[in-house]
């Protein structure tokens, strides 16, 4: 994993760390007039679980525990990369400084500041486009599978299955993708960090033969009075 350039690894995390942002961005459908933006920075949604924390990445640990990616096994190399894979789940809620911060505690040197940057220019973008939703933003990126394509003590390759799901009346119809991230990790100081990462589409289930596309308005409606359950890694 040695020898690649700071900038193919940045842009490669890039890639996979904001795949929801893409769906913010990229598939828009914007309704003209808009009413009061919903309360939008705050993930009161999502209470954490009993006995656990979540810290700055979006990484979820034991009360008392190690933080995620300690270690030199094969499981502390998956707990990270499907820690990591699924960061951009809480990114989009904090400060631009706590998303330089989760970046740091995950990237490798080289490549943190340069992924810092570009991470922190397309939430802020996100973060403007979905401060004029009209009702709650659904924002959801969770781990399905995963499997371990390649491991040593200090290098692994790790694929995880990933669905982001995201909706917010008056910007975005409610919408899904299905991904396969796959994450070279590299060990640095008893850590597990991100090298690089790739990712690819699928594979992608059709929707049930007794559903049908929803719009925002009604998918919130049936939606209302749920609490979105935290990710526990």
């Amino acid at each position: 994993m040695a020898g690649r350039s700071v900038r193919g690894s940045r842009r490669g995390v890039v890639a996979a760390a904001i795949v929801v942002l893409a769906l913010v961005v990229g598939v828009f459908l914007l309704r003209g007039s808009i009413g009061a933006p919903s309360a939008f920075g705050r993930d009161d949604s999502s209470p954490t679980a009993p006995g656990r924390s979540t810290d700055a990445s979006g990484a979820s640990r034991d009360a008392a525990s190690s933080p995620v990616g300690v270690g030199s096994d094969q499981g502390s190399a998956v707990a990270a990369a499907v820690a990591y894979a699924t960061a951009s789940q809480r990114w989009l809620y904090l400060s631009d400084d706590a998303i330089r911060a989760a970046i740091a505690e995950i990237a490798t040197p080289a490549a943190a500041d340069g992924l810092a940057d570009d991470v922190v220019a397309d939430v802020s973008k996100a973060r403007g486009e979905l401060a004029r939703a009209s009702g709650p933003i659904w924002w959801f990126v969770r781990p399905l599978a995963w499997r371990v394509e390649s491991f040593r003590d200090t290098e692994a390759r790790v694929s995880v299955w990933i669905v982001a799901i995201l909706s917010a009346a008056g910007v975005a119809a409610p919408q899904s993708e299905f991904l396969t991230v796959t994450l070279d990790l590299e060990r640095v100081d008893g850590v597990w960090r991100v090298d690089d990462v790739r990712n690819t589409s699928g594979p992608t289930p059709i929707t049930g033969p007794h559903d049908q596309p929803w719009d925002a308005e009604p998918f919130d409606d049936a939606l209302d009075g749920f609490h979105r359950i935290d990710v526990v890694s």
